[in-house]
Protein backbone atom coordinates (compact mmCIF):
# COMPACT_ATOMS: atom_id res chain seq x y z
CA UNK A 1 0.00 0.00 0.00
CA UNK A 2 1.39 3.31 -0.92
CA UNK A 3 0.47 6.61 0.47
CA UNK A 4 1.16 9.92 -1.71
CA UNK A 5 -0.56 12.04 -0.28
CA UNK A 6 0.36 15.53 0.79
CA UNK A 7 3.64 14.45 -1.50
CA UNK A 8 5.13 11.61 1.41
CA UNK A 9 5.12 8.21 0.38
CA UNK A 10 5.08 5.27 2.76
CA UNK A 11 5.10 1.68 1.86
CA UNK A 12 4.02 -0.73 3.60
CA UNK A 13 2.68 -4.91 3.61
CA UNK A 14 0.93 -4.92 6.84
CA UNK A 15 -2.90 -4.93 6.89
CA UNK A 16 -4.28 -1.89 8.59
CA UNK A 17 -6.56 -3.10 11.22
CA UNK A 18 -10.20 -2.70 11.66
CA UNK A 19 -11.08 -0.19 14.30
CA UNK A 20 -15.01 -0.19 15.47
CA UNK A 21 -15.45 2.63 17.31
CA UNK A 22 -18.99 4.40 18.66
CA UNK A 23 -18.86 8.21 18.95
CA UNK A 24 -20.96 9.84 21.74
CA UNK A 25 -24.49 11.75 21.12
CA UNK A 26 -27.27 12.85 22.23
CA UNK A 27 -29.99 11.32 19.77
CA UNK A 28 -28.86 13.90 17.13
CA UNK A 29 -26.29 14.50 14.71
CA UNK A 30 -24.20 17.07 16.48
CA UNK A 31 -21.74 19.28 14.08
CA UNK A 32 -18.68 17.82 16.60
CA UNK A 33 -20.08 14.32 15.58
CA UNK A 34 -20.13 15.02 11.93
CA UNK A 35 -16.63 16.19 12.06
CA UNK A 36 -15.17 13.68 13.52
CA UNK A 37 -16.94 11.38 11.22
CA UNK A 38 -15.35 13.39 8.54
CA UNK A 39 -11.68 13.47 10.09
CA UNK A 40 -11.68 9.77 10.60
CA UNK A 41 -13.16 8.83 6.81
CA UNK A 42 -11.00 11.13 4.95
CA UNK A 43 -7.32 9.93 7.09
CA UNK A 44 -5.61 8.11 4.58
CA UNK A 45 -4.96 4.31 5.34
CA UNK A 46 -7.03 4.45 8.42
CA UNK A 47 -10.08 1.86 8.20
CA UNK A 48 -12.93 2.34 10.51
CA UNK A 49 -16.37 1.77 11.62
CA UNK A 50 -18.87 3.64 13.02
CA UNK A 51 -21.07 1.59 15.24
CA UNK A 52 -23.04 5.41 17.13
CA UNK A 53 -26.29 5.65 15.59
CA UNK A 54 -27.62 9.13 17.01
CA UNK A 55 -31.28 8.07 16.15
CA UNK A 56 -33.90 6.71 18.48
CA UNK A 57 -38.05 6.04 17.88
CA UNK A 58 -39.27 9.65 19.15
CA UNK A 59 -42.33 7.75 20.23
CA UNK A 60 -40.85 6.62 23.30
CA UNK A 61 -40.80 8.20 26.73
CA UNK A 62 -37.33 8.29 27.72
CA UNK A 63 -38.35 9.96 30.67
CA UNK A 64 -40.06 6.12 31.57
CA UNK A 65 -38.42 3.38 33.54
CA UNK A 66 -39.45 1.67 30.05
CA UNK A 67 -37.92 4.41 27.85
CA UNK A 68 -34.83 4.65 29.99
CA UNK A 69 -34.16 0.48 29.25
CA UNK A 70 -34.87 1.07 25.87
CA UNK A 71 -32.16 3.84 25.09
CA UNK A 72 -29.76 1.93 27.44
CA UNK A 73 -30.13 -1.42 25.43
CA UNK A 74 -29.80 0.62 22.42
CA UNK A 75 -26.98 2.00 23.66
CA UNK A 76 -25.33 -1.17 24.55
CA UNK A 77 -25.97 -2.76 21.33
CA UNK A 78 -23.93 -0.03 19.86
CA UNK A 79 -21.42 0.31 22.57
CA UNK A 80 -20.70 -3.71 23.07
CA UNK A 81 -19.05 -4.58 19.74
CA UNK A 82 -16.51 -1.38 19.47
CA UNK A 83 -12.79 -1.37 20.51
CA UNK A 84 -13.37 2.33 21.55
CA UNK A 85 -15.47 5.04 22.68
CA UNK A 86 -15.08 8.71 21.31
CA UNK A 87 -16.15 11.23 24.05
CA UNK A 88 -17.05 14.50 22.37
CA UNK A 89 -16.45 17.50 24.82
CA UNK A 90 -18.76 19.75 22.60
CA UNK A 91 -21.48 17.42 22.95
CA UNK A 92 -21.11 17.18 26.80
CA UNK A 93 -21.34 21.06 26.79
CA UNK A 94 -25.31 20.82 25.82
CA UNK A 95 -26.86 20.32 29.30
CA UNK A 96 -29.78 18.27 27.53
CA UNK A 97 -27.43 16.12 26.12
CA UNK A 98 -25.32 15.19 29.44
CA UNK A 99 -27.59 12.60 30.45
CA UNK A 100 -27.38 10.30 27.53
CA UNK A 101 -23.25 11.09 27.28
CA UNK A 102 -23.87 9.49 30.98
CA UNK A 103 -25.39 6.62 29.96
CA UNK A 104 -23.08 6.39 27.48
CA UNK A 105 -19.69 6.51 29.98
CA UNK A 106 -21.52 4.17 31.73
CA UNK A 107 -22.13 1.40 29.42
CA UNK A 108 -18.12 2.12 28.43
CA UNK A 109 -16.73 1.37 31.70
CA UNK A 110 -19.32 -1.58 32.44
CA UNK A 111 -17.68 -3.09 28.85
CA UNK A 112 -14.53 -2.59 29.33
CA UNK A 113 -14.48 0.14 26.24
CA UNK A 114 -11.03 2.75 26.37
CA UNK A 115 -12.68 6.35 26.25
CA UNK A 116 -10.96 8.40 24.10
CA UNK A 117 -11.92 12.56 25.09
CA UNK A 118 -12.12 14.86 21.73
CA UNK A 119 -12.54 18.97 22.94
CA UNK A 120 -15.20 21.17 21.50
CA UNK A 121 -14.60 22.04 18.06
CA UNK A 122 -12.07 25.46 18.26
CA UNK A 123 -10.86 23.79 21.71
CA UNK A 124 -7.60 22.70 22.55
CA UNK A 125 -8.67 21.30 26.46
CA UNK A 126 -10.93 18.57 27.38
CA UNK A 127 -13.07 20.14 30.77
CA UNK A 128 -12.64 18.15 33.80
CA UNK A 129 -16.33 16.70 33.60
CA UNK A 130 -15.45 14.85 30.53
CA UNK A 131 -11.39 14.75 31.23
CA UNK A 132 -12.16 12.73 33.90
CA UNK A 133 -13.60 9.69 32.31
CA UNK A 134 -11.20 9.24 29.35
CA UNK A 135 -8.63 7.00 29.02
CA UNK A 136 -6.77 9.04 26.84
CA UNK A 137 -7.17 12.61 25.10
CA UNK A 138 -6.35 13.68 21.67
CA UNK A 139 -6.79 16.89 19.27
CA UNK A 140 -8.92 17.85 16.06
CA UNK A 141 -6.53 16.34 14.10
CA UNK A 142 -6.49 12.65 12.83
CA UNK A 143 -2.80 11.61 13.60
CA UNK A 144 -3.40 13.08 17.31
CA UNK A 145 -6.63 11.12 17.16
CA UNK A 146 -5.51 7.77 15.60
CA UNK A 147 -2.69 7.76 17.81
CA UNK A 148 -4.73 7.93 20.83
CA UNK A 149 -7.15 5.14 19.44
CA UNK A 150 -3.58 2.99 18.93
CA UNK A 151 -2.72 3.06 22.31
CA UNK A 152 -6.03 3.23 24.15
CA UNK A 153 -6.88 -0.30 21.88
CA UNK A 154 -3.28 -1.42 22.61
CA UNK A 155 -2.39 -1.41 18.75
CA UNK A 156 0.47 0.52 17.70
CA UNK A 157 0.98 0.73 13.72
CA UNK A 158 4.91 1.65 13.25
CA UNK A 159 4.35 3.10 10.13
CA UNK A 160 1.31 5.32 12.05
CA UNK A 161 3.83 7.74 13.09
CA UNK A 162 5.29 7.68 9.26
CA UNK A 163 2.27 8.97 8.12
CA UNK A 164 1.43 11.37 10.54
CA UNK A 165 2.57 14.19 8.53
CA UNK A 166 0.21 13.09 5.19
CA UNK A 167 -3.02 12.97 7.75
CA UNK A 168 -5.32 15.68 6.90
CA UNK A 169 -6.46 18.11 9.33
CA UNK A 170 -9.80 18.69 8.59
CA UNK A 171 -10.69 22.60 8.56
CA UNK A 172 -13.91 23.90 10.09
Amino acid sequence: MANTEAGSAVASTAPRRMYDVFITHAWRYHDDWTHVCALLDHAPGFKWRNFSLPWHDPAMDTNSEVGRKFIYDALETQIIPVNAVILLAGVYAVKSAQRWLNLEIECARKHKKPIIGLPAIGSTEVPLPVGSSCDKVAVWDSASLIRALQEACGWPEPEAAATADAWTKIER
